[in-house]
């Protein structure tokens, strides 16, 4: 229904060593429009999307992978981690659930480079300023269930330094890594999954991980420039200019304008325009 699958991947196997959690079932595909779309028809058809929590979805291609708004994902076929995966939480967790996936994405990046990386709001892990993972959530309801699809594409073992026709400031794990070897992608999938289900188990035991995100956000203190979306395309509503001071309790971005009005903003994209202040 989904695809050829992988024969004898060594990221199914890692289904092992999280028997109740995050990755208690993984599918590895050869190919598919994007994870994300997989995910989302696992939903439309189950009779119990409960049944779905810890699902993890990856391919090796993917034909229309994408980003936030619907903008391209670009990824290099067999060399990067794309995936997504399904959470069904109480609903007292809906909210903090990008900054999960965010959060474990850094926490893998560091475990496998030298530098300590940064998120830029929400959830742009990034190197000296290089994007080496980005995570997209979306939510989906059946009946009173919720359900959760984290898309992450991390960067693993392309050489974005070649790549003439990128568009954006790009990096790898294997580049941050000199002499650059090449990764072992499940063990690297291994770390992540880890992350994830140790805070996922740290949220759902009533802690909070929000103040280790925050730490990490490169954005707050900066004169920025917020773009903000139009419901669902990547149309311009509305640009905010200000301060980036803060986030509060659901991760919402919290600028300062020029009048003095703070703004909670919960999604947009955001450019700096000066360096951070104080």
């Amino acid at each position: 229904m989904y695809g050829q699958t992988v024969q004898g991947s060594e990221f199914t196997a890692l289904s092992s060593r999280f028997r109740d959690g995050i990755g208690r079932s993984i599918l590895h595909l050869v190919e598919t429009t994007s994870t994300m779309d997989v995910a989302k028809a696992m939903i439309d058809h189950s009779t119990d999307i409960t049944g779905l929590h810890g699902k993890v979805i990856i391919a090796e291609k993917q034909q229309r992978g994408r980003g936030r708004f619907g903008r391209r994902w670009f990824s290099y076929d067999g060399e990067d981690i794309l995936m997504s995966a399904v959470v069904c939480p109480r609903a007292s967790l809906t909210g903090q659930l990008s900054i999960m996936a965010g959060l474990a994405a850094a926490l893998t990046v560091d475990e496998f480079t030298t530098t300590r990386s940064a998120i830029k709001w929400p959830n742009d892990v990034q190197v000296d300023g290089a994007k080496v993972c980005g995570v997209l959530s979306e939510g989906f309801t059946s009946g009173d269930t919720f359900a959760g699809v984290l898309g992450i594409g991390l960067n693993v073992n392309s050489r974005h330094d070649t790549d003439a026709t990128r568009v954006f400031n790009s990096v790898s794990l294997r580049q941050l890594r000199p002499p650059n070897p090449m990764l072992d992608r499940g063990e690297v999938l291994r770390v992540m999954l880890t992350h994830m289900n140790d805070l996922y188990d740290a949220l759902d035991r009533g802690e909070s991980i929000l103040p280790e995100w925050r730490d990490r956000l490169e954005t707050l203190g900066r004169e920025v420039e917020l773009t903000m979306m139009g419901a669902g395309d990547a149309s311009v509503s509305e640009k905010i200019i200000g301060v980036a001071e803060d986030v509060d309790d659901f991760g919402r971005l919290l600028v300062r304008e020029p009048s003095g009005i703070v703004r909670a903003v919960a999604t947009g994209d955001v450019t700096a325009r000066s360096g951070r202040n104080g």
